[in-house]
């Protein structure tokens, strides 16, 4: 059926108001969990440098009555250092974008602040993960990863270069033997790290270990859980920490006791000069990752990611 001649519609009404909810859904996971544990320190020069050392192994300690002891070499500290980085990100609002009225106020600088501080903030998580260091022209520092170069589970054909980085290698299944080696060698060491940051692919292998795939536990009436958030090993409790900026193929293991990040100049919003009928808000911070001592952390590279 029709409607009777000349009713008036919907479809031929001018001036309807638009029906537009004053709010902007989003979703986008802001994952920081490495560079919010590292313990602050006030950085003045773009090469930042810090002293580390370690005492001997024990070894077996008797002395003869009488004896005129022979003095043991002193070992002086290791200064090491890193390269500060400045990260921003920029964004050009015009003077009309500004003025006229929008649902949620999306289009205020307020609003886009709010998300470019978001975004750099995903960037600043990447780059003190997996940064490689360049000491000129465009500064950048060398990444946690890159440091962990004591305790690493590889493939046999991998080769861990003098930067930190890994080359070759054959990508492998995650299994429990790697996590305990790389823990062995932690301890060892003398590192006590609380957790493991891997992504959501490595996640999902803890809790394929032979012994917990077969595992349920209740957790609440008519719920059952299958998952692994506590690793229990020889050497300690790990909690597993999914992190979706981690690369997949990784597992890190950080003693956050050994983490620091150095800032140069802290975060903050500038307003640069203006050209036309526009503002231009620039989102800054200059600083660097802080390896107190690597030998206190470990990881897991050359994983499968499918």
């Amino acid at each position: 059926m029709s409607a009777p001649t000349n009713t008036y519609k919907h479809s031929s009404v001018i001036g309807v108001r638009e029906d537009l909810e004053d709010m902007v859904t989003n979703i986008s996971p802001i994952d920081t969990q490495f560079y919010t544990g590292c313990k602050k320190k006030k950085g003045t020069q773009v090469k930042y440098e810090w002293l580390t050392e370690s005492v001997r192994a024990a070894a077996a300690n008797a002395q003869a009555e009488g004896d005129d002891p022979t003095a043991t070499a002193v070992t002086p500290a290791v200064r090491l250092s890193n390269t500060m980085q400045t990260q921003a990100v920029t964004f050009r609002i015009s003077d009309i974008v500004e003025a006229v009225k929008a649902a949620g106020d999306v289009n205020s600088e307020a609003h886009q602040t709010v998300l470019f501080s978001k975004a750099l903030a995903k960037d600043i998580e990447l780059d003190f993960l997996t940064s490689t260091e360049n000491t000129s022209d465009t500064y950048k520092m060398k990444g946690a990863l890159n440091w962990c170069t004591s305790n690493v589970g590889k493939s046999g054909t991998a080769t861990v270069n003098a930067n930190g980085t890994i080359t070759g290698g054959t990508a492998r299944v995650l299994t429990e033997d790697m996590v305990k080696d790389v823990m062995q060698d932690i301890f060892t060491a003398g590192g006590d790290p609380k957790k493991i940051f891997c992504g959501p692919f490595q996640k999902r292998a803890f809790s394929a270990f032979v012994g917990t795939s077969t595992y349920r536990q209740l957790v609440e009436k008519s719920k059952v859980g299958t998952n692994v958030d506590v690793y229990v090993t020889d050497f300690g409790e790990l909690s597993i920490v999914p992190h979706r900026v981690m690369p997949t193929d990784v597992l890190f293991i950080p003693d956050m006791d050994y983490w620091g990040k150095a800032v140069l100049i802290p975060t903050g919003k500038t307003r640069l000069a203006k050209t036309g009928r526009s503002e231009i808000l620039d989102i800054s911070v200059t600083h660097t990752v802080v390896a107190y001592n690597e030998a206190a952390s470990g990881r897991v590279v050359d994983l499968q990611t499918s």
